[in-house]
């Protein structure tokens, strides 16, 4: 139950910060960063106004600022006007970040989506040419606008055990199965291994040996807990047919053919609401956190006065 409801809330947590990647590109950045550095140039008039000359002719300031705007200009204007309305919206809410909690949340990035090899963050941020303060910032804008529709969000016991109706599927334990596989490529070689087994030999070391399934080969062929739905049909069902200990005859998919071991079994488990109300009260309020973080941004900018001067 615990792996479901850390998979559930991560699914949540990761889409903010997928969108805290993809909304900081640095090309947009650049550009607003080009812009103001242009309007707060003051040398003599006649320089200003030309940026380059090709062959003699010109090329002036106004037309490489309106062709930067027109080229995502607007769209890295409205992301700082969105980033100041968050700060004010905090500011009047009395809600600030800490230098501790934005670290932890960096951690947990780190953690979470690179394994904790802080070498393979800083790595990613070069890829998409982020620097670490940049990356700092919006990681801090996204707590702080997390903190304000958190402030916002009271769901009742009702809408709990409500929610909990509408998605028991996100809670309760389906039957699964432990196993794990040798695949070989032709009916043959299948047959072959499939004798060894029989006589005895060790399915870890065949499977090592023999199995053309590089992103498990090295573990003995382990594919961990899975339930239906995972696998492809013909595999599931052969699976699923096995009591534990048992293996397969040679199963052929798409992939080849596969003899399948199975080690444990879990089978279905019915949840009650009153045995894990806390886990769904914090369920529903992750799936509200989206819904009431664009509902703040489209509130904000409609009682802002903002007055657009390019």
């Amino acid at each position: 139950m615990d792996k479901e409801k850390k998979s559930f809330n991560e699914r949540f947590k990761g889409l903010l910060k997928t969108q805290l990647l993809l909304a900081v590109i640095a090309v947009l950045f650049v550009a607003v960063i080009v812009l103001g550095t242009f309007l707060l140039m003051q040398p003599q008039q006649d320089q200003v106004d030309i940026v380059a000359t090709v062959n003699g002719e010109p090329i002036f300031k106004e037309e490489l600022f309106e062709a930067m705007y027109a080229q995502g200009g607007r769209e890295a204007l409205d992301q700082l006007i969105t980033k100041q309305l968050i700060l004010q919206e905090g500011k009047a809410a009395g809600i600030t970040i800490s230098e501790e909690e934005l670290d932890l949340e960096i951690q947990s990035i780190i953690d979470e989506s690179f394994q904790g090899v802080e070498e393979n963050f800083l790595a990613a941020l070069n890829y998409y040419g982020i620097s670490l303060d940049s990356f700092r910032e919006d990681a801090r804008l996204n707590l702080l606008v997390r903190q304000i529709a958190l402030s916002r969000i009271d769901p009742s016991q009702e809408e709990a055990r409500q929610y909990f109706e509408e998605n028991r599927h996100l809670f309760e334990q389906p039957e699964k199965v432990e196993a794990r596989h040798i695949l070989v490529e032709t009916e043959d070689a299948a047959n072959e291994i499939f004798a060894l087994l029989t006589a005895g030999e060790d399915f870890v070391e065949l499977a090592s040996e023999n199995s053309i399934d590089l992103s498990n080969k090295d573990d003995g062929g382990y594919l961990g807990y899975f339930g239906r739905g995972v696998m492809v049909k013909e595999f599931e069902e052969a699976a699923f047919s096995l009591e534990v200990g048992a293996f397969s005859d040679p199963v052929q998919t798409s992939f080849g053919f596969h003899i399948i071991e199975i080690l444990d079994r879990s089978e279905a488990e019915e949840i009650v609401f009153e045995e894990i109300s806390d886990e769904v009260m914090e369920a529903l309020i992750e799936s509200q956190i989206q819904v009431v973080i664009n509902q703040l941004i489209q509130a904000v900018y409609e009682q802002a006065e903002i007055d657009f001067k390019i």
